[in-house]
Order: C-alpha cells, then sequence, then structure tokens
C-alpha cells in the first residue's frame, strides 16, 4: 500500500511539475499574445468587440487554469480516483492549448484583414484626394466662364442702354416737333395721308 502510494506521489508531482512547466508556457504565450494585442490596440478600432469577445475566453481559460491548480493543491488529501481526474485535468489543458492555437491562428488572419483594409482605405483617400483636386479645378473654369459671360452680357446690356438713350432722345425731339393741340406735326403728314386721317 505504500508502495502504490509512493507511486501516485510520485505521479502527482511529476504531473504538477510538468503542469508547472506547462503554466509557465501558458504564461509566457500569454504574456506574448498580451504584446501583440497592445501593439495591434491602435490598429483594431473596428474590431475591439471580436477583440473583446476573446479576451473574455482568454480570461475564462484562466479562471478555469486556477481552479484547475486548486484542485490539484488538494488532491493529496483524495488520492481515490486520482488517476482519474489527473486525466481529465491533462485532457483539459490539451484542448485549452488547442484553443490557444486557434485563438494566435485568428489573431494572424485579423492582422492580415487589417494590413488589407489599410491598403483599401490609402487607396480611398489618393482617389478622394485626386476628385477634390479636380473638382476644385472645374469649379475654378465653370466660375472663368461665367465670369466671361457675365462680362459679355455686361457689354450687350451697355449697347442696348446707349441704344434706348438714343431712341428716347430721338422721341423726344419728334414729340418737341409736334403740336399735341393741332395734331400737326411735319413729321407725321406722310402717315396721316396715307391712313386718311383729316389735318
Amino acid at each position: 500500500m505504500e508502495e502504490l502510494l509512493r507511486q501516485i506521489l510520485s505521479k502527482l508531482d511529476n504531473m504538477e511539475k510538468g503542469f508547472l512547466v506547462f503554466q509557465e508556457e501558458t504564461r509566457q504565450r500569454f504574456e506574448q499574445m498580451d504584446g501583440r494585442l497592445t501593439e495591434m490596440n491602435g490598429r483594431l478600432v473596428g474590431l475591439e468587440r471580436e477583440m473583446g469577445a476573446v479576451k473574455e475566453r482568454l480570461d475564462r481559460v484562466e479562471t478555469r487554469l486556477k481552479g484547475v491548480e486548486a484542485r490539484l493543491d488538494g488532491v493529496e488529501a483524495r488520492l481515490d480516483g486520482v488517476e482519474f481526474r489527473l486525466d481529465g485535468v491533462e485532457t483539459r489543458l490539451n484542448g485549452v492549448e488547442t484553443r490557444l492555437d486557434g485563438v494566435e491562428t485568428r489573431l494572424g488572419g485579423v492582422e492580415t484583414r487589417l494590413d488589407g483594409v489599410e491598403t483599401e482605405l490609402t487607396e480611398v483617400k489618393e482617389t478622394l484626394y485626386r476628385v477634390e483636386t479636380q473638382l476644385v479645378d472645374d469649379v475654378q473654369i465653370l466660375l472663368r466662364k461665367i465670369h466671361e459671360k457675365v462680362e459679355e452680357k455686361s457689354f450687350e446690356m451697355d449697347a442696348l442702354n446707349r441704344r434706348l438713350h438714343h431712341a428716347e432722345a430721338a422721341i423726344e425731339q419728334l414729340q418737341s416737333k409736334c403740336d399735341p393741340l393741332s395734331w400737326t406735326c411735319p413729321l407725321l403728314k406722310p402717315v396721316q395721308q396715307l391712313s386718311l386721317i383729316p389735318v
């Protein structure tokens, strides 16, 4: 019985050492991932929700690992069925490692997608700059043409005003030569004769 107990305790020690190594590796991986997340934080504005979900999952994994460690601390007091429970812990830790690998793969995909978004944003900025530059040039050309048209119309209006002044002056001269009481006007006599208007 003592030999069996020593074997179990030895196996527990080995498992605990392996778990501590794995825990250190996991902690280092968490630190590396945290560094990457900090570096990408400025670039992942549009992906905060997804990264928040990933962080929650990592927090849950860390909580579960702490729970496993607490259970291993009390395993000496409960030797019955300890091998079965340790096998379960190993399986769960392997699942956690697999999930961490998946998270790292997803982070790599997010970086790739973010690079594509930044490239597209640069292209959009360049296109917008070209459009703004061309729009300013088009507006300046249009304003120049409008100004030329206004100047042309101004010249035409000046010519019409001069002709109107000449016409008004001619009408005033005609009116000054006509006698409004007798309806006699030397300039209108040919018209009166043609119209059979008595003078």
